[in-house]
């Protein structure tokens, strides 16, 4: 179990899950069998992507051996240990400039190596994004994206590098906060983060770099059979919703949104949500729920304060969906700031 290791436990069943699959659909589509392996390590110096790419492959079991290549583009108080690199044939190339790191290059280190493996240990402040859609070398293919986060910076690289922080974050497979103790809200970033990237497995380890599975609950409390869903908190209830659904049916709410008609809707139907901000607000995403009205519906655009039970609807196949029975709502000013930050 991951919740008995240290945190490169995570990084090597991902990374080993990840070959695996790809032999497989290898094998049944009759695909090329040499291929190689880019495993991706990002985030900011000092997050501790040198310590977790060289436990990775100090480990007993290390599978990376011979035909390894380490693309190293930052470079932070823990170095690679040249002499072992050597030991085992694994190749250290160190780049410094981000326009050095091209598609030109990366030919050259293919042909030159013709390597398996390839771990790029990507600098926190390039552009992850542009790098993944730039052209690989023939048989290359991207295994996995791994984002570091050293837990304790985290709320500052928010309020002053937003976007920067967030770049990496939304391409990531797996994503590790390190260093987390007893005050971070664990739960709230994991729900942001989904919101974010849904495709994202998120981990949280604690100093001494074991696993940390002790999330806090969402709890909201309810005033007279109603619970208010503000501002603050609308964000997460969503996510909640989406990740507990159960544990809602049933329950009136009551919030402010932006009512939106979408297409196929019945007469009866419309969608209500905000507009949330993980990243900047040029990627502002409309989060929200069906619901339904027996009168007269809101109009598109408007702004309403709604009263509605949460009840269990149906989509296509098995799949189930919120829907918002609607009690009650009443046209309101829009909010000064229409955008929810999480």
């Amino acid at each position: 179990m991951l919740t008995k290791g240290k945190y490169d436990n995570i990084i090597k069943c991902n990374c080993v899950a990840k070959v695996k699959l790809r032999k497989l659909e290898k094998g049944s589509a009759k695909m090329k069998v040499s291929e190689t392996n880019v495993f991706i390590f990002a985030g900011f110096l000092d997050c501790g992507k040198t310590t977790a790419l060289q436990g990775l492959l100090l480990r007993e079991d290390n599978a990376y051996k011979d035909r390894t290549v380490i693309i190293c583009t930052e470079f932070g108080e823990n170095e690679y240990y040249k002499p072992w690199l050597e030991n085992r044939n694994i190749a250290l190339i160190d780049i410094e400039e981000e326009e050095e790191l091209s598609t030109e290059k990366l030919n050259e280190i293919a042909d030159e190596y013709k390597p398996e493996f390839v771990f790029i240990e990507f600098n926190g402040m390039w552009d992850l994004k542009a790098f993944l859609e730039k052209q690989l070398p023939d048989d290359w293919y991207v295994a996995n994206v791994f984002s570091l986060v050293d837990a304790t910076m985290y709320d500052i690289y928010l309020k002053n590098m937003r976007q920067t922080i967030m770049n990496p974050l939304c391409v990531s497979d797996v994503i590790l906060f390190n260093r987390c103790d007893d005050s971070f809200k664990k739960g709230d970033v994991r729900r942001s983060l989904k919101l974010l990237n849904p495709r994202a497995d998120v981990f949280f380890t604690k100093k001494d770099g074991s696993v940390d599975e002790d999330f806090e609950e969402f709890i909201i409390e309810n005033s007279g059979g109603i619970v208010n869903i503000t501002e603050e908190i609308f964000s997460q209830w969503f996510i909640d919703c989406i990740e507990n659904t159960e544990k809602y049916y049933g329950k009136t709410v009551r919030f402010t949104g932006k009512v939106s008609n979408g297409e196929g809707l019945c007469n009866n139907q419309f969608y209500i949500g905000r507009y949330a901000v993980v990243c900047c607000e040029a990627d502002a995403q409309f989060i929200g729920f069906l619901a339904e009205y027996d009168k007269q519906i809101p109009e598109n655009g408007e702004w309403i304060e709604i009263t509605a039970t949460l009840e269990k609807g149906e989509i296509e196949g098995d799949k189930s969906v919120i829907v918002l029975k609607t009690g009650d709502y009443k046209i309101v000013d829009p909010p000064k700031i229409v955008y929810l930050y999480f």
